[in-house]
C-alpha cells in the first residue's frame, strides 16, 4: 500500500502554484487595471473636437476646388491637386499647433501627423506625375510588409476618435 505525501513541497507543486499566481495575476490586471477600448482612441476628448472643427473648414475650402474627376486635363487636375494639397497643409499646420491632453495622445497625434505628412508628399509626387507622365493613377505610400496604406491607417485614428471630416478628402 502507498501512503499519500500530503503536505509535502514538491518542486512540481511549488512551479504549479506559482503558475496558477502568475495567471491569476494577469487575468486580474486584464481585467481590472488595463486600459480598455481602441489603443488609438484618444484621452482627451476636447483636441479631436477642435480638430474635428477644423477639419470641417477644410473641408469646406476644398469642396470650393474643382474635383479631379470633372477636369479632364491632368495638367489641370495637377494644379487643382496642388491647390488642395495647399489647404491640407494648412489645416496640418493648425493641427500641430492644438496641444494634446496627454503624453500619451502626444505620442498618437505625432504619428497620426507623420501619416499625414507622408500622404501630402504623396500628392506632391502625383502632382508632379500628373504634369510629365499625363494621366496616370495615384502611387500612395504603403505601410511596412504591405499590410495596408497610410491612408487607411489615418483614417482609422480619424474614425476611432469621431473626426470624421478629418479623413482623407477622397480628391484624388
Amino acid at each position: 500500500m502507498s501512503q499519500m505525501t500530503g503536505g509535502r513541497l514538491t518542486p512540481g507543486r511549488v512551479f504549479l502554484g506559482l503558475l496558477v499566481l502568475a495567471m491569476a495575476s494577469m487575468w486580474f490586471y486584464a481585467f481590472f487595471l488595463a486600459r480598455s477600448g481602441n489603443p488609438d482612441r484618444l484621452d482627451d476628448g476636447f483636441w479631436a473636437e477642435a480638430a474635428e472643427a477644423r477639419c470641417v473648414e477644410m473641408l469646406e475650402d476644398i469642396a470650393a476646388i474643382a474635383p479631379a474627376s470633372s477636369v479632364t486635363n491632368p495638367a489641370s487636375r495637377a494644379a487643382d491637386l496642388d491647390e488642395a494639397t495647399v489647404v491640407l497643409s494648412a489645416m496640418v499646420t493648425d493641427l500641430r499647433a492644438l496641444e494634446p491632453g496627454t503624453h500619451e495622445d502626444a505620442f498618437l497625434i505625432g504619428n497620426w501627423l507623420a501619416d499625414w505628412d507622408t500622404y501630402l508628399s504623396d500628392r506632391r509626387v502625383h502632382a508632379e506625375r500628373l504634369r510629365t507622365e499625363g494621366d496616370v493613377r495615384p502611387l500612395m505610400s504603403t505601410l511596412p510588409g504591405g499590410a495596408g496604406s497610410i491612408q487607411e491607417r489615418m483614417n482609422g485614428f480619424a474614425r476611432v476618435n469621431d473626426m470624421d471630416s478629418c479623413l482623407d478628402p477622397g480628391d484624388l
